[in-house]
């Protein structure tokens, strides 16, 4: 499986697991994936609000994220949280 922004690859994911609606898994970042770390970093820190008017409008439309799976079919997820450690986790739309 892909994760995409748009139209941008993030990176390639695997070691999949379901636990109920959440998806959980591995991802190797491609490159591309380096002008979100803050955003995620934001996402997944639980100490503190998450400040929605710091971020790129485009980045909290849900409609904008997605995954390639490995039969190449797109498939909408909500924004993904991506963990430093690389772990990610998702939801379908």
């Amino acid at each position: 499986m892909k994760l995409y922004f748009l139209n941008e690859f993030l990176g390639d994911i695997r070691n999949i697991n379901v636990d109920g609606m959440w998806i959980n898994a591995e991802i190797t970042p491609s490159k591309n994936i380096d002008k979100f770390n803050d955003f995620f970093l934001a996402i997944v820190d639980e100490e503190n609000d998450f400040e929605e008017t710091n971020y790129n409008e485009e980045w909290l439309d849900d409609s904008n994220w997605y995954i390639i799976d490995d039969e190449n079919r797109r498939k909408g997820i909500y924004i993904p949280a991506v963990y430093p450690d690389r772990e990610i986790n998702w939801r379908w739309r």
